[in-house]
């Protein structure tokens, strides 16, 4: 028994001495040590939780800075200088009576770079354990309480959008903002600002009664560009206290010419800043919202100079923390002919539509234009709110940009069907269909029939069934082909995918319900579910003029180099068949000066109810697609062939 108790005793023992060394270990991990102390104050920086830093300040930090003011500074500084990523590293302690003086160093993201430095924080022991006895110079050795920290900037020039030529499109040049001297207008003015700059009356009044406004400040109402400005001058001479400053700004030469191409640019909004955090924008940096603008926005914009100084109470410079010199953007040099990009856009008048013009021996994009349009400066120089509910209500949508959409091609299509069917043997040249006026497969169909467009002598071969837009001739040829057939010859010409191009463009596709024979008939010619894309589209009908190979559109210049989309499509019997047979067919419409090989069409849509007017040509210099909504109280494509017909003799060599 004697035995059995000491060893209890003994296991006792021994558990009690395991208990005070992990007592022991546990004390000397969690109690608090200087170094811990600027740990958990470093920790709570990089949070940028500046009120339960105020926590860890000493006694005698407190004395000197209230709660609110320990923040406001921290606050300032930091967020003035862009403070991100804050790190701190080889943190020691040096003992003293009162605590300890504990070196660190300090990195740090900023607007104008990395920042680091060696510093050192005193650390007191005070009741309750160590606090930081903080002064300013923890923020920069260099700074003390009495100076103060200022963030300088130099603009840098954002990248110009260009032309082939070098003609610019979209560059940063003057603009000027037009305001009131605040204290010396009334009510008149006001009213005769507004009516000079087709603005409300209340925009001008919120303008003038801002909470930073004081006598004597010229307050900017709206800014417009030095074209506006001098088609105005006259008008605004005439308003009691008006005031021009001429500053920079992003200006768009040819407006509404080249709107949906280039884009524009805004002031970054709180979205912008979220998506492009820590990227160096501000809440005034201008940002690519649409168009080319956008796509290229990194290479295009400018990054600013920056320098953080320290300044002494006096306002002297004393130091400089960082500094950054500012990079002008890159200049983005384009494909398109402005003459070209000019030509088409006043061809197309008022009309809705878009206009596609292609190198037709490189690929280049040579001008790209969608009607209506809308003028980029506008976005620019700051839209108020009533200028953009004008703009974006109204019917027309001037802010779609149809060249990257997809429509019904009608007719035009005839092309690609005709295409698929010679080049896998359906038909030859010389094939020839039993002409009738109307037409269905079976009796399945009931009522439904296709029904001839024109009735013509000619046999109803290839030739003629494009000469004549034979609807009949290309139902029969679609079922010919099969569904399968003609979905895998869609499909290996870019249909149901993304067309490579550097703007974003609307899928081309044939639907699903080619299995059923109506619609794989009506889309035999140019109709059922088809829908198709301008660029892709005139990028189609350079095969013809290339032997079967289709180009590839691009819109950054690469000094005329060619590009290829598919190589030999099409045969090179098949691609001659129909260019012999296409540029018949254009001259059927009128005179074809240029040699070109086109097809007409006019797609029904919203059920008969209205007609969208196409061309489509290629000749040994350019491909031209041009496409109408609306036309049918106007021709249909009657109506459109004549417009690109002009513009096609304009844009040839």
């Amino acid at each position: 028994m004697r035995n059995k108790k000491t060893a209890g005793i003994a296991v006792i023992a021994a558990a009690a001495v395991i208990a005070i060394i992990a007592g022991i270990a546990v004390f000397m991990t969690t109690r608090a040590t200087p170094q811990k102390e600027l740990q958990a104050f470093a920790a709570l920086l990089q949070e940028q939780n500046y009120e339960e830093m105020y926590a860890h300040l000493s006694e005698n930090a407190r004395a000197s800075w209230s709660q609110e003011a320990f923040i406001t500074r921290n606050q300032n500084i930091y967020g003035g200088i862009g403070a991100s990523a804050i790190e701190f590293s080889d943190i020691q302690a040096e003992t003293t009576d009162t605590g300890a003086n504990v070196s660190y160093h300090q990195k740090m993201e900023t607007s104008a770079g990395t920042v680091e430095f060696d510093n050192t924080a005193v650390v007191v022991s005070e009741e309750g354990g160590y606090k930081i006895d903080w002064d300013s110079t923890f923020i920069f050795p260099q700074l003390s309480d009495e100076d103060s920290v200022s963030v300088q900037t130099t603009q840098g020039t954002r990248g110009s959008i260009l032309d082939r030529n070098g003609t610019p499109l979209a560059q940063d040049g003057a603009v000027y903002q037009v305001g009131l001297a605040a204290g010396s207008t009334d009510e008149r003015s006001n009213a005769a600002l507004a009516s000079a700059l087709d603005i409300s009356e209340e925009t001008v009044e919120s303008a003038m009664s801002a909470s930073w406004v004081q006598a004597g400040m010229f307050v900017p109402v709206k800014t417009v560009s030095a074209a506006d400005y001098h088609a105005l001058s006259d008008q605004l001479d005439t308003v009691a206290g008006i005031s021009v400053q001429s500053v920079s700004g992003r200006v768009y030469p040819y407006a509404q010419t080249c709107a949906h191409l280039v884009g524009y640019v805004q002031t970054a909004s709180a979205q912008d800043l979220e998506e492009h955090a820590d990227e160096g924008y501000t809440q005034e940096s201008l940002i690519g919202k649409s168009g080319l603008e956008a796509v290229y926005e990194d290479e295009l914009r400018a990054r600013d100079g920056v320098r953080i100084v320290v300044l002494s109470a006096s306002g002297q410079e004393k130091e400089v923390v960082a500094a950054s010199a500012a990079q002008d953007g890159k200049d983005i040099v384009t494909t398109i002919d402005l003459d070209v990009q000019q030509t088409l856009y006043e061809g197309m008048g008022d009309d809705e539509g878009a206009a596609v013009a292609m190198d037709a021996q490189t690929g280049e994009v040579l001008a790209l234009v969608s009607t209506p349009s809308y003028d980029p400066n506008d976005f620019a120089n700051g839209m108020d709110s009533e200028e953009w509910e004008t703009l974006s209500s109204d019917t027309r949508n001037p802010m779609l940009s149809r060249y990257q959409s997809a429509y019904c091609p009608g007719s035009t299509f005839k092309a690609i069907t005709a295409a698929i069917a010679l080049d896998n043997g359906t038909i030859t040249a010389d094939t020839a269909f039993e002409k009738t006026e109307r037409w269905q497969k079976d009796s399945s169909w009931g009522d439904h029939y296709v029904t001839t467009t024109h009735l013509y002598d000619e046999p109803s071969n290839l030739a003629n069934a494009l000469r004549y837009s034979d609807n009949i001739f290309f139902a029969q040829l679609a079922d010919q082909i099969g569904a399968q057939a003609l979905a895998e010859g869609l499909d290996a010409i870019g249909f149901n995918s993304a067309l490579p191009f550097e703007l974003t463009l609307t899928h081309s596709t044939y639907g699903d319900r080619l299995s059923d024979a109506q619609t794989l008939a009506a889309t035999g010619y140019g109709q059922g579910d088809l829908l198709i894309n301008p660029v892709h589209m005139t990028a189609l009908y350079t095969a013809y003029v290339n032997e079967g190979t289709i180009l590839q559109p691009y819109l950054i210049y690469a000094d005329g180099e060619r590009r290829i989309y598919q190589e030999n499509a099409y045969s090179a019997q098949t691609a001659q068949t129909l260019l012999d047979d296409l540029r018949q067919t254009m001259s059927s419409y009128g005179d074809n000066p240029t040699n070109a090989a086109g097809k007409t069409g006019s797609a029904e849509v919203d059920n008969g109810e209205e007609v969208i007017g196409w061309t489509c040509a290629v000749n040994e210099q350019v491909a031209l697609s041009v496409m109408m909504e609306n036309t049918k109280e106007e021709g249909s494509s009657l109506y459109v062939q004549p417009i690109a017909a002009r513009m096609l003799e304009a844009i040839s060599e």
